[in-house]
């Protein structure tokens, strides 16, 4: 029996992620939807988000919240509190709440804010502390101030702290990225984020480099991502996801949803939506997502499709293997004799190769597969 595609019905247990799609500047690398906002801007947005608030239906309590952008730490105090009163009245006890900030963001009035509505995750958008690679990033601020914002952000309560990195920026060296580790340690993240760069063609640094006739060093990348995985963890961060570690007990949730096939339902421009079989997304834009909400029955999303089958079967597979704890073969019940055997063939090709192997019942990458970890799910999913 075919299942309705229902965008307003929010499952028990489900994450939400709101898209915040302002910036105080944009930087060179970056591709999301989002623009310096103009005089209004901040209104419609709010009056948009209560629409489109308005229009879900909760059928429990959700397990967490996720705030990203563009920059949700340019949300004004009094904003904070007229938009998290919702997300307040669906989160279970205790949810994991993120919100992603830069170092300009965070004033006393902002963090006390945040800490009162019940946010307890803040991600510092730091990328790098090497004047050289900001300026090339893009990112309009100093580092030297960034271990008095952490313990700002410590001193305002928040136990629970992700720092965002990117490594294997286009000339950055080996002991540039050591730097940039050793300093984001000697701050005591609870969590961190080391994301290899990806060049988007809609970019002023995509412009720059390809004009520059700048070619992509695999194995420099490699080199690069090896010595940070092993660095973090001597120091106590162990890999859980291709770009995540963390201490124990500090794993993110919301991120963990998305890896394992969850549920989540996104709010404001461009944000994504996974919902049972369905996976769908918001118009780019905000005024055209203001439009597009209160949502009606005649209303239809870009790249809304349904997820079944050996599809869905494949990426759960594809998905679970991003993780460290692997996949469990009873993923691959179900699946069609004919997908089954085209997966065995390769699962056999990949451990004859020392890229994956089989611990218990679980499929797992093996270090040197994790660095292949985006052309594998590729070919799972082709």
């Amino acid at each position: 029996m075919e299942s309705e595609f229902e965008p307003s019905r929010i499952p028990d247990g489900s994450a939400l992620y709101l898209h915040v799609p302002f910036c105080a500047s944009i930087c060179d690398f970056c591709a999301f939807d989002k623009a310096l906002p103009s005089p209004g801007d901040w209104e419609i947005y709010r009056e948009a988000f209560h629409s489109e608030w308005k229009s879900l239906q909760f059928e429990g309590k959700v397990r967490s919240i996720f705030w990203g952008g563009g920059t949700p730490g340019l949300l004004k105090a009094s904003d904070i509190e007229k938009i998290a009163a919702p997300f307040q009245s669906v989160a279970e006890d205790g949810a994991e709440w993120t919100v992603e900030l830069t170092p300009l963001c965070p004033t006393t009035e902002k963090l006390a804010a945040w800490k009162n509505v019940g946010v307890n995750r803040l991600s510092l958008g730091v990328q790098s502390f090497r004047p050289r690679l900001l300026e090339a990033m893009g990112r309009p601020y100093s580092t030297e101030k960034i271990p008095k914002i952490v313990e700002k952000i410590r001193g305002a309560g928040f136990q629970n702290l992700n720092l965002d990195l990117i490594i294997a920026f286009p000339g950055q060296t080996e002991d540039e990225l050591m730097q940039d580790l050793e300093q984001s340690i000697a701050l005591a993240p609870d969590h961190l984020s080391v994301y290899c760069l990806t060049l988007e063609e809609d970019t002023a640094l995509y412009t720059r480099l390809t004009r520059s006739g700048h070619v992509v060093d695999l194995e420099q990348e490699a080199r690069l991502y090896e010595t940070a995985w092993s660095f973090l963890e001597e120091h106590g961060y162990h890999q859980y996801e291709i770009s995540n570690f963390a201490r124990k007990g500090f794993q993110c949730e919301h991120h963990l949803n998305v890896w394992r096939m969850g549920n989540w339902r996104g709010l404001g421009p461009s944000a994504a939506s996974q919902l049972g079989e369905y996976r769908f997304q918001n118009p780019h834009e905000l005024r055209k997502w203001a439009d597009f909400v209160p949502l009606s029955e005649g209303d239809t999303y870009a790249g809304m499709e349904r997820i079944t089958g050996d599809s869905r079967i494949l990426e759960k597979f594809a998905f679970g293997l991003r993780m460290n704890e692997g996949v469990s073969k009873e993923c691959l019940a179900g699946i069609s004799s004919k997908e089954l055997d085209r997966l065995d063939s390769f699962v056999e090709q990949l451990k004859s190769e020392r890229y994956l192997e089989l611990i218990g019942d679980r499929y797992v990458l093996t270090l040197t597969g994790r660095l292949l970890a985006d052309e594998i799910s590729r070919w799972i999913l082709s």
